[in-house]
């Protein structure tokens, strides 16, 4: 286990390129074969290096800005708690893309933090040098200081320059002993949950109908329940409920600390677009199937049905 923690944030400009930087980024990192950027709109993934100090676990969220409203709102919370970030482009459009990504996330971004702007190294020194023209005045207007350019070729390229990210990190002393946060919290999340079509009752809870089951997803709780009954609303209803095992890594997350309120969130989606169903873990009382066949069970014998 690593004892330092350090969070950064890689933004990629949507395009061509956008799957090519994601695959070189997980070529170096420590991940999980699935990832969420396209159900939640982030890859959290880890880069471990030793340093002077220790181990030390980088955070990576790689994200990217499109122009869905789960994406819009977010994405800029992803921002909170980062040490550095970075900006993967290649377009002739880079510089509109990073100042529309800083507009959209500039209250959760550190103007003291740096800022790097990543390039391939194939491109032309002319486009590069057009691209510094066009950044350094919008961010001198916006009083952000402290940024850099870096051009990479191979996925090796980017290990450097993680690993020089985590030295001056461990140089100033900025990283953390506990988690690097998302930037959620119970407000947000509900919010979120009703930007997306979904109602949130009075107990901070989603419930969801789906088949002959019912869904409970509490966001104060951080717990899932399902349940079956044989007369929803009646005064006499015969009722049974089970705590469901959902495991984190069967929808791609990373072994990242902190996690709770985003797993809560792709845990109600799955829920609606019935991935839950197919959710497998690494024993028979994690597989979802399996605890839906035992509440199954439960209920027939409970509720005397054939």
């Amino acid at each position: 286990m690593a004892r330092f923690l350090a969070k950064v944030i890689i933004t990629l400009e949507s395009g061509m390129m956008k799957d090519y930087f994601h695959q070189s980024l997980r070529e170096i990192s420590a991940h999980n074969k699935s990832n969420l950027l396209e159900m939640i709109g982030v890859d959290p993934v880890i880069f471990r290096t030793e340093t002077s100090v220790g181990n030390v676990d980088l955070q990576i969220w790689i994200t990217t800005i499109t122009g869905t409203s789960l994406n819009q709102i977010v994405v800029p919370f992803y921002f909170a708690g980062a040490r550095k970030y970075l900006f993967m482009c290649s377009s002739k459009n880079a510089a509109n893309f990073i100042m529309d990504t800083i507009n959209l996330t500039s209250q959760h971004l550190n103007a003291l933090n740096e800022i790097i702007i990543v390039t391939p190294k194939k491109g032309s020194e002319v486009k590069l040098s057009k691209l510094k023209r066009d950044i350094k005045p919008l961010f001198e207007e916006k009083l952000l200081r402290n940024f850099s350019f870096f051009q990479w070729e191979k996925p090796s390229d980017l290990a450097d320059l993680f690993d020089r990210m985590v030295n001056d990190l461990v140089a100033t002393s900025s990283y953390t002993t506990g988690y690097a946060p998302i930037g959620f919290d119970l407000e947000v999340v509900e919010k979120i949950a009703r930007r997306q079509g979904f109602e949130v009752n009075e107990n901070h809870e989603v419930i969801i109908h789906k088949d002959k089951y019912v869904f409970k997803v509490n966001f104060e709780r951080n717990d899932v329940h399902a349940e079956m009954s044989d007369c929803y609303n009646c005064e006499q209803e015969c009722k049974v409920s089970k705590k469901l095992c959902i495991l984190i890594s069967d929808r791609g997350f990373a072994n990242i600390a902190g996690l709770g309120d985003l797993r809560m969130l792709s845990i109600l989606f799955a829920i609606e677009d019935d991935s839950l169903f197919k959710l497998k873990g690494k024993k028979p009382s994690e597989d979802i199937s399996n605890q839906l066949k035992e509440l199954r069970q439960t209920f027939k014998k409970k509720c005397n049905k054939e």
